[in-house]
């Protein structure tokens, strides 16, 4: 699902990611760990588009992210370390704007959906309120339930937990684990610290 091909990403003299290659196939759950400034973040900004790289070539679902972006992040939900949200929307209207910009799918399908997200996240009593108005932990599991709209093959997640209350954590690692378990074609991707012990696979940046 994913291919990084010798992946290099320099800035003036600083050296982020030297030569990384790797494979993560479908249906796995995929860790980086490391210390900070390691390279966690600038490979994961690489692998969705953000930042293009010095040099080497980055594939998803057989997809050049540089190349092919369209059809690329037409299959990734990323959620950076910190998310930017829009404060003069209401979390219905964010919603209603993630889902435009994923055009062809099912209006009804999408509309139960969002309904169930707002619901699963404790937001539907909130929904018409603007998110100017919402704290932090609100704001995360908005983030979270955008993410989750669009039912994506990858989901890359950078600090994924920061700022979610026990019930939501626990409910996105139940969502998580479902959708790996239900389609093979769907894993997520992480750079934190703390699911070391709970993913398959990690990968280790020494520096």
């Amino acid at each position: 699902m994913i291919k990084i091909e010798h992946l290099t990403k320099t800035f003036n003299d600083l050296v982020a990611v030297d030569d990384l290659s790797l494979e993560i196939p479908q249906g796995e759950f995929f860790t980086f760990l490391g210390p900070n400034a390691a390279g966690k973040t600038t490979t994961i900004k690489s692998l969705v588009g953000l930042l293009r790289p010095t040099s080497g070539r980055i594939f998803v679902g057989g997809y050049d992210v540089q190349k092919d972006y369209i059809q690329a992040k037409a299959l990734i939900s990323y959620i950076p370390d910190f998310p930017f949200l829009y404060d003069k929307l209401t979390a219905r209207e964010f919603l209603d704007f993630v889902d435009g910009l994923y055009p062809g799918r099912n209006n009804s399908g999408q509309e139960a959906l969002k309904f169930e997200l707002l619901r699963a996240f404790g937001l539907k009593a909130h929904q018409d309120k603007l998110i100017e108005n919402y704290s932090h932990g609100m704001r995360q599991k908005l983030v979270f339930a955008a993410a989750f709209l669009h039912e994506p093959r990858v989901m890359i997640i950078d600090e994924p937990m920061v700022g979610l209350d026990p019930h939501s954590v626990h409910l996105v690692k139940d969502m998580l684990k479902k959708k790996g378990q239900g389609r093979s074609d769907d894993f997520s991707f992480y750079a934190h610290l703390e699911y070391r012990r709970r993913i398959i696979r990690p990968y280790r940046y020494y520096r």
